[in-house]
């Protein structure tokens, strides 16, 4: 009673702490789920790793976790901007995006109910659609707002210039998990109801909210935030081949979302902002006594979500906030995760990890991904835990993913200067503490 009272209360203070979560690494989803996780380039969908956030991996994994509380938080440093050129120089702009630093937190429990049943929950976030370009940001379409595409010595403001930019998105996920063991434990496969809510902001596009860009005018920019919840779901598979090695799989359906009402006029289908499906296959090998090694697949298929990847070289041709509207361009990201753990002590275990994402955006989305620009590819990570007694473990992990530029033309003002090019950029930092308790 006194895990499950504890549980509750965390739940819900994890909820509402939650809600404020933002992240971009794999596209907008987190490299890793879970300070043991992060600390092997967000690999283990075969290795529950004795921690109760495999849920977010591989619910399955929980009839390996017994019955304990994990809390993390994470640090997360993103700098991003953008820059433009162009011959004549008339549309030489470049900014970088404010509010670099995030505080994350993750909650996760499970609770053994036999020696071949478990359940547990898991409430964790994806984000970092994420931007924040001040008022004094030069303007990518020089200094007009009658249009997008305004003469550039127009007298009005334009996109970006005079006034704030940028958006802001953010879901949280809670996942109530069930597991259960088969063929004398060498199988376990579980399933979450996963519960989303995601909000958002977008400002500084007052160039498009009008009956020429839009579909829904008033309804495209600077408005108030906008809420958005939907349900789906999770399973999850893991088989102990061998003593020496397992092998996993995982599968998250698309989740369908209650419309962005205050920015119908911005997202396909009157403002839909569907979460996109991944599934990850995996193996976790232990090569000698100490070591362990991890490999993943995963696939994130952001193609299926209208609003993210519709191409936004539509625009002025087809109207944002319509059913087949402009957005990011995305394409499917591929993952690759590696990670080793090496159990240096009986105390102290060592990781580190690799984690290599496609990038979704493509050089003619460019332009339109200053709003979000996702780009990077490359994750470092190390990570360590720490028992400091039979029911007390303490984690960390740190990650550092390399700058990636991606540039492209600036259709906008062709007409004006066709040589005018914009480059988006993203590199990122992120530091996570963890806690476990274990009855």
């Amino acid at each position: 009673m006194v895990f499950k009272r504890s549980l509750l209360a965390a739940s819900v203070a994890a909820t509402l702490i939650a809600s404020g979560a933002a992240h971009a690494t794999n596209g907008y989803f987190s490299h890793g789920y879970g300070v043991k996780s992060m600390g092997m380039g967000g690999g283990g969908v075969a290795l529950p790793n004795d921690s109760a956030m495999i849920i977010a991996t591989n619910p399955a994994g929980i009839t390996e976790t017994g019955t304990q509380i994990n809390f993390d938080i994470s640090w997360f440093h993103p700098v991003r901007g953008y820059s433009q050129t162009s011959n004549s120089g008339m549309f030489n702009a470049s900014a970088e995006s404010g509010s670099n630093n995030f505080y994350i937190p993750e909650l996760s429990a499970s609770y053994a109910l036999n020696d071949t049943s478990s359940i547990g929950i898991a409430i964790y976030g994806n984000g970092g659609m994420n931007s924040d370009y001040s008022g004094t940001a030069t303007s990518l379409f020089g200094a007009g707002n009658s249009g997008a595409f305004a003469a550039p010595n127009s007298t009005m403001t334009a996109i970006y210039g005079g006034g704030e930019g940028g958006v802001n998105l953010k879901q949280m996920f809670i996942a109530p998990t069930y597991a259960h063991k088969f063929m004398d434990g060498k199988l376990s496969v579980g399933a979450s109801l996963l519960f989303a809510r995601q909000t958002i902001q977008v400002k500084g596009l007052g160039a498009f909210d009008n009956g020429m860009y839009s579909a829904a005018p008033g309804y495209v920019t600077g408005n108030e935030v906008s809420h958005s919840t939907g349900w789906g779901g999770k399973i999850g598979v893991l088989f102990h081949a061998t003593d020496a090695i397992s092998l996993a799989g995982s599968y998250q359906t698309k989740m369908a979302m209650s419309k962005f009402d205050q920015y119908a006029g911005l997202f396909a289908e009157g403002g839909k902002f569907d979460i996109p499906s991944t599934w990850t296959i995996g193996g976790a090998f232990q090569v000698a006594p100490a070591w362990t090694l991890t490999a993943d697949f995963q696939r994130i298929n952001y193609s299926s979500i209208k609003s993210i990847a519709g191409t936004s070289t539509t625009l002025g041709r087809v109207k944002l906030g319509s059913d087949n509207g402009p957005g990011f361009g995305w394409s499917d990201v591929n993952v690759v995760k590696l990670g080793a753990q090496w159990q240096m002590s009986p105390a102290l275990q060592l990781r580190v990890g690799f984690n290599h994402g496609t990038n979704p955006v493509g050089s003619q989305d460019v332009v339109f991904n200053t709003l979000a620009p996702g780009v990077v590819k490359n994750h470092y990570t190390a990570g360590f835990t720490y028992a400091l007694d039979q029911h007390q473990e303490l984690s960390g992990a740190f990650m550092y993913a390399p700058d990636v530029t991606v540039s492209g033309p600036n259709n906008a003002v062709a007409s004006y200067d066709p040589s005018t090019t914009t480059t988006i950029h993203m590199k990122q930092y992120e530091a996570t503490i963890g806690y476990a308790y274990k009855f």
